[in-house]
């Protein structure tokens, strides 16, 4: 039975249409048995051109796809490493017979260029060997007869389904007998099985197990397209997102692992694509892309945009960008039926259109969205690299009155204080610093604010002073506005406040300002605030919290108050052993 293949490709910068004539009889052979295979005309003229010089040097276009011209004709090989598997040439005996002297004389120079490889591989292996000193695999498979070696391998594999896994994974792209695609589809499938509980869950381990075929075949898709074998690397990327992502849900603990090579499947499919294969692989993989998108698992799983952002890589031609466009819009109703975020696809209608050129439906779409918050930054960004300022500015003025998220909001605080000091306008800067600051509690932003105030600063402290006692209590509230009554001078207010704290974190953080002006009731308030410490708390981390504080009396010039204490501690508590430890390196 005869097939023929219509293929079309870039050759030498023409267009050509080729047909392949791919024979079970005489086109699926051994190279190194191909007089068992061509008739003896062609042979014996193919030899006489071969040993004239008459075939040209041998070219590889892709993996195992190979190159010559024979007087004048264009010679196509496809072989695995070992077989012949398709041919095609330009002469009228090849299209009326299917076999030609120029095709011969192509496939005797591969036999040759195999064999000469070959022998340089055997000569370097024989230079490199030296005399064993011990029993290696090495040496074993040096040793062993192919025969045996494939019987031990295939005994063991009906023994080891692990084993089995891990072999079909590692050399599934040596096997012909099996179209690419389904050899990858099948290897995962049996894999899944394999792991697969009766629940349908797969466990940790097998997840592992999983994960492993994934990288043997995610390497694979890499070589594939280092080796320009476009297909191939194809096939790959698609059995892995195929395979990969109904079960992602069911991988415990390993779920952002197996999610990892989903994500490589569409970086390689990136990759190939920026390679430039054949432009009839470019639209098999536009025609995937659009088939799989719309798949609920994909949409369950977060991975249908990927499939979009892929799409619009290979979107070349209007009739490309407005397919995409309309795919877009019906996913775009089925996230607003399975109440989904819509703000990802609206970013990739964006890009889409700006890449189709039609700005003016960008501008409205971007307009009529922005109070979606990735919408807004996109718009920021995009006013921000065409150097729009202005726009950058009014758009996040805009998004603070929608009301954005906390985070959001932050940033486009952030981004409007900058503008303002490098705008110089500093009541605009003081305003953003201020509003950041009572967010944050992040003490730059009160010395902002301090900076770019012009007039009335004392009075702002205290409108700031009062919000921050306002605020829901914690420790970092507690402590700025501590820092804020010590730094700003506020000397009685602070006494009064670290009072009212009986807090010795805090006494730590602000004492020595209160040393001078207050010492009696600084000191009366640290003895109590020891001493109650003391009371309430036992063990060797409570003698060197005590230990510390007198070390910071000693450091703030209330060095005759840290001894009274020591003292003091030493008469009432001689029991407790981890104390008197403590304060006896005070003394070191």
């Amino acid at each position: 039975m005869q097939l023929c293949l219509v293929h079309n490709q870039l050759l030498q910068g023409r267009e050509i249409n080729r047909i392949w004539c791919i024979q079970e009889e005489c086109m699926n052979f051994p190279l190194h048995k191909l007089e068992s295979h061509i008739d003896e005309a062609s042979l014996i003229r193919g030899e006489e051109l071969l040993e004239a010089g008459a075939a040209g040097p041998l070219s590889e276009l892709e993996k195992h796809l190979w190159l010559s011209v024979v007087e004048g004709q264009e010679v196509e090989v496809q072989i695995t490493p070992t077989r012949v598997i398709g041919a095609t040439c330009d002469c009228k005996r090849f299209r009326q017979a299917g076999m030609c002297e120029h095709l011969a004389a192509v496939l005797m120079a591969l036999r040759r260029q195999q064999q000469t490889q070959q022998e340089q591989r055997d000569k370097a292996k024989q230079q490199q060997q030296s005399t064993p000193r011990k029993l290696t695999t090495g040496i074993v498979l040096d040793n062993v007869s192919k025969e045996e070696l494939i019987d031990f391998v295939r005994d063991y594999a009906r023994a080891n389904r692990n084993f089995a896994i891990a072999l079909k994974a590692r050399f599934a792209s040596s096997v012909s007998e099996i179209a690419s695609k389904e050899k990858y589809l099948q290897l995962l499938d049996s894999t899944i099985n394999a792991v697969r509980k009766p629940d349908r869950s797969i466990t940790l381990r097998g997840s592992q197990r999983l994960a492993s075929v994934l990288e043997e075949l995610q390497q694979q898709s890499v070589q594939a397209i280092d080796e320009a074998d476009f297909t191939e690397a194809a096939n790959i990327a698609q059995s892995i997102i195929e395979k990969a992502t109904p079960v992602l849900k069911k991988t415990r603990g390993r779920e952002q692992e197996i999610r990892k090579f989903i994500n490589k499947a569409f970086e390689n499919l990136h990759r190939l694509v920026s390679r430039r294969p054949a432009p009839s692989l470019l639209s098999a993989l536009q025609d995937y892309a659009l088939a799989e998108h719309s798949k609920l698992v994909y949409r369950s799983n977060g991975i249908d945009q990927a499939f979009f952002k892929l799409l619009l890589l290979l979107c070349q031609e209007p009739q490309q960008e407005q397919q995409l466009l309309d795919a877009l819009e019906k996913q775009k109703e089925k996230y607003k039926e399975e109440n989904r975020p819509q703000a990802p696809l609206l970013l990739l209608q964006l890009n889409a259109l700006e890449k189709a050129g039609r700005t003016a439906e960008a501008r409205h779409l971007m307009e009529y969205n922005l109070s979606q918050p990735d919408i807004l930054q996109y718009a920021i960004n995009q006013a921000h690299d065409k150097g729009l300022i202005p726009r950058v500015k009014a758009l996040a003025i805009t998004g603070l009155k929608l009301g954005m998220p906390p985070e959001v909001k932050g940033s486009l605080e952030e981004m409007l204080l900058q503008l303002a000091e490098a705008e110089q306008d500093w009541e605009e800067a003081n305003r953003y610093a201020v509003s950041r600051f009572l967010d944050t509690l992040q003490y730059h932003y009160f010395e902002q604010a301090r900076h770019t105030a012009s007039t009335g600063w004392t009075e702002q402290v205290g409108h700031i002073l009062q919000q921050l006692l306002e605020q829901p209590y914690s420790t970092l509230r507690r402590n700025t506005i501590g820092r804020i009554y010590a730094e700003e001078g506020r000397l009685e207010a602070l006494m009064d406040y670290v009072e009212q704290a009986g807090s010795l974190d805090l006494l730590l953080l602000v004492g020595k300002y209160l040393v001078e002006p207050y010492q009696d009731r600084l000191f009366y308030l640290y003895r109590r605030l020891l001493a109650d410490h003391l009371k309430n708390h036992l063990g060797r981390k409570t003698s060197q919290r005590i230990r510390e504080v007198l070390a910071h009396l000693y450091e703030i010039g209330a060095g005759a108050l840290a001894e009274e204490l020591v003292e003091e501690f030493r008469s009432k508590y001689p029991d407790r052993h981890s104390l008197m430890e403590e304060l006896a390196l005070l003394n070191t």
